[in-house]
């Protein structure tokens, strides 16, 4: 199975981070990974997308172009662009915290998710980013959620030890409110 993801926001909301967490739980995983980044000449605040390729075989190609499978959009500024670089039958998780205008692409399944207010309930809202990864991984079942979770352990690694519990808490949030959304 391959998957072409886009991770996408504005600078600082994490995007680069997914597609980071996304390429380190797919080597756990034993899948064949390839990761890009594009963003804009801003050095803060600028949209930028992290592309991720995860695949059971050799990826030959590692272009993402108008055809992810899966997409992250995290802000207004990056969602109109996100939905146009889906293929059809993909899926767009969109960050209905800071995206208020839905735009219709009905051969694109959208799944709208108030990552940035559960960020808050959880008492930090830079874990948005988290949540979302963690509905994206229970929807998607592109990744283990042990992966996932092992790979955040890995990248907060002893440095950023504080930060690990809100993390896996975060993923763990995303996890449950993708299941919600599957019985529902």
């Amino acid at each position: 199975m391959k998957y072409k993801c886009a991770f996408s926001g504005s600078g600082g909301q994490g995007a680069a981070m997914m597609a980071k967490l996304a390429c380190l739980a797919g080597i756990k995983d034993n899948k064949q990974v390839v990761m890009t980044q594009t963003y804009g000449i801003e050095q803060r605040g600028g949209d930028s997308t992290g592309y991720v390729i995860l695949s059971s075989e050799p990826i030959g190609n590692p272009i993402v172009e108008a055809d992810a499978d899966v997409a992250v959009a995290m802000s207004e500024s990056i969602y109109q662009a996100t939905l146009e670089g889906m293929k059809a039958g993909g899926t767009l998780f969109v960050n209905s915290s800071l995206v208020t205008k839905q735009l219709v692409r009905p051969e694109v399944k959208q799944v709208f998710l108030p990552v940035s207010e559960m960020a808050q309930e959880l008492g930090n809202v830079k874990v948005a980013n988290i949540i979302m990864l963690g509905a994206v991984v229970k929807t998607t079942g592109m990744l283990s959620e042990e992966a996932m979770a092992s790979a955040l352990s890995d990248l907060m690694g002893k440095k950023k030890s504080a930060l690990l519990e809100a993390n896996l808490a975060a993923l763990n949030k995303g996890i449950e409110v993708a299941k919600k959304e599957a019985t529902a």
